[in-house]
């Protein structure tokens, strides 16, 4: 199915409906492509394999892909400009050149373009684009952005271009370029290009393994805890925030792991408001309760509370 018909169809994701008739709407045409990249997370060898390292070496963080998603909707152009808009940021729409000297972009917009011109550079995609992209998650959920949408936006770009004769890109061509081009962590564009469902992947690609589950049980699950501060208590940057941030999520993390979750984890590759916590199917209940306790003995708003699935890479919408 053609993703002009993907806005048509009642049947498909609401949010990738409502991405394909935003395009349209903005620019007077359907997309030639939708596509959609998941969020990719890390965790450490230690909350995957608690204890010490085997004796081959020290373990290695691994990554995996999100069951939430960016999309990008994307036509070629003949011109070498990218005509580009965001459903997060509708007035920040920019048209700017994909070659010669780049010209200012909308913040959302500063590494996608950025990674389109690097392909420009390396010969694809050069001809230009009308881009609209859409992220469903906020920022403050904690889930790294900008990988999945760099992946996304780019997969859609070189993929309109070779279906009319241009030659195509590879994922491995893809992370490669991206990884020379633009600063951001390659282990989690990995998995937005290689992400398997229920698995997770090394963070230098060379290795995937299902998500453990101890003594041949259930798969564990994942619950990602994200910190809010309290209202009055200032910008999430103060001093006076930041500590209560740090001492809400240090409190839940011991009771997350008291209540039965087996590890916790920064989801990327620095610390963070949002944790993500590993545990048996089984105590996710108690798990979300004990969380819940700890912050408000801490005087803080309920957290965030996302449950994450383990799923496959990044795909185009048809």
């Amino acid at each position: 199915m053609s993703p002009v018909d993907l806005a048509r169809r009642a049947t498909a994701d609401p949010l990738l409906r409502l991405l394909a008739h935003g395009f349209a709407t903005t620019y007077g045409r359907p997309p030639g492509a939708v596509w959609r990249a998941p969020y990719a997370f890390r965790l450490a060898a230690s909350a995957v394999d608690p204890g010490p390292p085997p004796a081959a070496g020290p373990g290695t963080d691994w990554v995996a892909a999100a069951n939430w998603y960016v999309a990008a909707a994307v036509s070629p152009r003949a011109d070498g400009l990218l005509r580009c808009g965001s459903l997060n940021h509708p007035a920040e729409s920019a048209e700017l050149p994909l070659t010669g000297p780049a010209a200012p972009a909308p913040g959302w917009a500063a590494r996608p373009y950025a990674v389109l011109r690097a392909l420009a550079a390396a010969g694809f995609g050069r001809g230009g684009a009308d881009l609209h992209v859409n992220a469903t998650l906020p920022d403050a959920v904690g889930l790294p952005v900008a990988e999945p949408l760099e992946c996304a936006v780019a997969l859609a770009l070189a993929d309109v271009h070779a279906a009319r004769g241009a030659r195509p890109l590879s994922r491995a061509r893809l992370a490669d370029l991206l990884g020379a081009a633009v600063p951001g962590d390659h282990g989690l564009r990995r998995a937005v290009l290689f992400g398997r469902t229920g698995h997770l992947l090394s963070a230098d690609g060379g290795t995937h393994r299902p998500l453990p589950a101890p003594d041949g049980g259930p798969a564990p699950s994942l619950l990602l805890l994200t910190a809010r501060t309290a209202p009055g208590a200032g910008s999430d940057t103060t001093d006076h925030g930041a500590a209560a941030v740090a001492t809400g999520l240090a409190t839940a993390v011991r009771e997350a792991l008291t209540a039965g979750a087996r590890s916790a984890s920064w989801p990327g590759s620095r610390p963070g408001r949002s944790v993500l916590l590993l545990m048996p199917p089984e105590r996710r209940g108690a798990v979300r309760t004990a969380v819940i306790d700890a912050f408000r003995r801490c005087d803080l708003p309920v957290p965030r509370l996302l449950r994450i699935r383990v799923t496959a890479a990044a795909r185009r919408e048809d």
